[in-house]
């Protein structure tokens, strides 16, 4: 586990694995949860490059019940994904149902969005059909968990090694033989536990 000093683990190396760390210590009784307001939810999106700074900036001036209900549907869209990465590194099939889940929230993410003139080398850009739409965190995290889907290559999808850590994160090291969410963190932990001498009882 590596939590960094925004209060969130980045370890993931894309934003959707990320999202799905935003929950911290899965494996214990209580896990850590870091998503635990609208503005949390914000300030995550805006971190992890999915909201521009202009954007994030108005929604965190929102509040009501469409935003407490974006964060409930965003922690739900989280634990679909998260569904589907454990029953893919338990070599399980994935449920349907996660998958439609995350099907319709990519569907809504993308009719949310619209083309607009770009200034650089492209012709057009994405932009949100309204900027102040309290669901456009939801959104963005959706567009990105349809990247990681479609776009990532699941053998480099992996789960940190320890065995109270269920971090995920993509394995882009260049013999693909990473192990830990964090050198530092879990793979410094589990070393040390390995070398500890084994008493008998």
């Amino acid at each position: 586990m590596s939590v960094d000093a925004d209060g969130f683990d980045w370890s993931g190396g894309h934003p959707a694995l990320d999202l799905v760390n935003t929950l911290d210590e899965r494996p214990f009784d209580q896990p850590i949860e870091t998503l635990v307001s609208y503005r949390d939810l914000i300030r995550f999106v805006e971190l992890a490059g999915l909201v521009e700074p202009p954007t994030a900036a108005e929604l965190a001036k929102l509040s009501g019940p469409k935003c407490s209900n974006t964060l409930a549907r965003t922690r739900g869209l989280r634990e679909q994904l998260h569904d589907v990465l454990l029953a893919m590194h338990s070599k399980c099939p994935v449920r349907p149902s996660d998958l439609e889940a995350i099907s319709a929230a990519i569907q809504v993410a993308h009719a949310s969005r619209k083309l607009v003139a770009a200034t650089s080398q492209y012709v057009a850009s994405h932009t949100w059909s309204d900027l102040l739409a309290p669901e456009i965190p939801l959104h963005a995290c959706a567009i990105a968990v349809e990247n990681l889907l479609v776009a990532i290559d699941h053998m480099k999808v992996r789960k940190c090694g320890a065995s109270d850590c269920d971090v995920y994160f993509v394995d882009t090291s260049k013999g693909q033989h990473r192990q830990w969410c964090s050198m530092k963190g879990c793979g410094n932990r589990e070393k040390q536990r390995r070398r500890r001498p084994q008493t008998v009882g």
